[in-house]
């Protein structure tokens, strides 16, 4: 008797091992984002903070963080995806064989039901990814806001300084109000994985 899997078989595990692969690309990119974040944000708020006339670079860290938070977010959907799709279409067409997405969903129920702030499975305010991109931009506009309210204080800008000043906050208080409304979606889409549709 031949033990050779069929055609069809060997098909759906050369696809199962290419998800695989852009599963583990997809998060080493993802990675590589949260540590461009973390590096451009620290950078921009050295210059800002090297002398009081770059306050306004403050206000360039709430646009980086809403662009890197929404590339990390389009990447951990794309994992959930491929999770979602190896575990409802792929594992059945095997057989079931493929088990890790389905147990692994198993294991983390009790975790996700649960979702304390201070966890790994609780994607809230005080997860760190959260911290890294939204919290950061926050963090950003709130030193932007005392250190121009304290400038102009001590010295009145001209009319058209301020206005340029605040016209930026406001943007990068919206972007940064966007970032926070994803990451809360990413947040719901976290929390259903574990739920078949």
């Amino acid at each position: 008797m031949d033990d050779r899997p069929d055609s069809s078989t060997t098909i759906l595990l050369a696809e199962y091992a290419a998800l695989r692969s852009e599963a583990e690309r997809r998060a080493t990119v993802q990675w590589n984002v949260f540590a461009l974040q973390i590096a451009s944000a620290g950078a921009i708020v050295s210059l800002a903070i090297a002398s009081a006339t770059n306050v306004a670079l403050l206000l360039v860290v709430p646009l980086v963080s809403y662009m890197l938070g929404n590339r990390y977010i389009l990447h951990d959907f794309h994992l959930k995806l491929i999770r979602r799709y190896v575990r409802d279409s792929l594992s059945s067409r095997l057989a079931g064989h493929l088990q890790w997405e389905s147990w692994r969903d198993r294991a983390l129920e009790p975790a996700v039901a649960r979702r304390r702030w201070f966890t790994a499975t609780g994607w809230n305010a005080m997860h760190p990814t959260w911290l890294a991109f939204a919290g950061v931009a926050a963090l950003a506009l709130l030193g932007a806001l005392v250190a121009g309210v304290f400038l102009w204080i001590a010295r009145a800008p001209a009319w058209y300084a301020i206005t340029g000043f605040g016209l930026g906050w406001l943007v990068g208080a919206a972007a940064t109000v966007r970032l926070h409304l994803t990451f809360d979606r990413a947040r719901d889409d976290h929390a259903g994985e574990t739920t078949r549709p």
